[in-house]
């Protein structure tokens, strides 16, 4: 209990270093510049993205968004290979979705097992693999069509064709965007994945790090039988989308407690975005074009804080997610602030017991300096 009170004690003290970092980056906003090029190609591909979504009549449209979102980068070459590894993880779990789904929706156990290992084997290749985001895109998709067939076993080929279609429009659009606006230079060369041998040796949080990820994602079907709660899907996407952070290194003093740390930061950027976009829903947005606009507005200052310099990045990127999330309902401009309510509701479900077992695991998990002591 000591473990879990420090943990949240130092998080508390760190929350108006947080703050102030936040309104420094808000303080930076502008029209100008290689960040504001980036927020401008990000916010208008999420637009282009909705747009074209609600054209075809696609079931989940604020997924196009959120497909747009994160395949923008800082330059055309990381965009167009962050989409192509999107689509290629995205079409090849919801194969595997779509072939075991009839199976696993009718049997609890199994269900839960599966989502144990295709998560956690998901996440692990994110972090190794050198193409890490198409096994965290395939790991989320599995996870989405089997959970989704456990109310609706017959729609789950309609659910996942779907998906795929939605994650190609927000896709193409990133694309499209980063090609107008975007520089064509690579920037430098990202850090070469470890590998896969690796989780035997100095990256062995990662296994850690995994396993926490599919324990929390296996819990969701249990919970959600127990609590008869709302928008099962909306929690594994935000579950999923959270815990897409690597691991802490081998080098951490505390990694129990960076993982609590990370999943508080979420929680806080969540409740920005979630807050946010509730706020806009009550002015309300019923007419098209201004709704469009404020939507790209909230995606154009959570692109500007996931660019930040001040380590903040990730509270923008959660930011905008949830904002897409929760503003982006049906067929057009929302009519209604509940449906709202009831998506972050499952929102913030869903976040809580992710910090719930963050909060478990890094009590259960040795502290490396602790156990360096020990052995002296």
């Amino acid at each position: 209990m000591n473990v879990l009170t420090r943990a949240v004690a130092r998080e508390a003290r760190g929350f108006f270093d947080f703050l102030d970092a936040l309104i420094a980056d808000l303080k930076e906003l502008s029209l100008t510049g290689p960040r504001a090029r980036f927020s401008a190609s990000a916010a208008l591909s999420v637009g282009l993205a909705t747009v074209i979504a609600l054209a075809m009549h696609v079931d989940n449209v604020w997924w196009a968004g959120i497909s747009a979102f994160m395949s923008s980068q800082a330059t055309r070459p990381a965009s167009v290979k962050k989409g192509a590894l999107r689509i290629i993880g995205t079409v090849a779990g919801a194969l595997i979705g779509v072939a075991m789904a009839s199976w696993l929706a009718y049997d609890q156990v199994a269900c839960c097992v599966f989502l144990l290992l295709a998560t956690s084997l998901g996440m692990l290749g994110f972090q190794l693999s050198p193409h890490g985001y198409a096994w965290l895109l395939g790991s989320i998709t599995f996870n989405l069509i089997v959970l989704t067939s456990l109310t609706a076993p017959a729609g789950t080929f309609h659910f996942a064709a779907y998906r795929v279609i939605e994650v190609v429009i927000g896709v193409c659009a990133a694309v499209l965007l980063a090609f107008l606006l975007e520089p064509r230079d690579g920037g430098p060369e990202p850090a070469k994945p470890p590998g896969w041998r690796a989780v035997f040796g100095a990256h062995w949080p990662a296994a850690l790090h995994a396993l926490r990820s599919g324990v929390t994602v296996m819990l969701i079907p249990p919970v959600w039988a127990w609590f008869e709660l709302p928008s099962l899907s909306q929690m594994a996407i935000t579950i999923a989308a959270v815990m897409a952070v690597p691991a802490p290194s081998d080098t951490a003093r505390d990694p129990g407690r960076i993982m609590v740390a990370r999943a508080i930061h979420r929680l806080i950027g969540c409740s920005f975005g979630g807050l946010i976009a509730l706020v806009c829903l009550a002015l309300p947005l019923t007419q098209f074009l201004p709704w469009l606009l404020t939507l790209c507005a909230g995606v154009w200052v959570g692109s500007h804080v996931q660019a930040s310099p001040r380590a903040i990045g990730y509270v923008g990127t959660q930011a905008a997610i949830v904002f897409i999330m929760t503003l982006v309902q049906g067929f057009g401009a929302p009519t209604s602030i509940w449906p709202g309510l009831e998506r972050l509701g499952g929102i913030f479900f869903g976040l809580l017991l992710l910090l719930a077992v963050s909060l478990v695991m890094a009590v259960l998990e040795p502290n490396p300096s602790e156990t360096a002591e020990t052995l002296d």
